[in-house]
């Protein structure tokens, strides 16, 4: 199993956790947080991978890791 299929199976896996989480669809999930990036986008200059964003059955975190992550 390559890196990447690694890394592509520990977000899908994430992802259904969160989704059970919060109560609701995977995809429902998804959109949420491209959409958070985009919001933050907005204002701070940064790349995908400088936001983490964290969604629980009862918080968002966005975290922003600048130019040293």
């Amino acid at each position: 199993m390559s890196v990447q299929s690694v890394y592509i199976a520990k977000e899908r896996l994430k992802n259904l956790l969160v989704s059970d989480r919060v109560q609701c669809a995977p995809d429902a999930v998804e959109r949420l947080t491209k959409e958070l990036y985009q919001t933050v986008s907005k204002y701070v200059e940064a790349g995908q991978g400088q936001i983490d964003i964290k969604i629980t059955r009862t918080d968002i975190h966005i975290k922003y890791m600048g130019e040293n992550h």
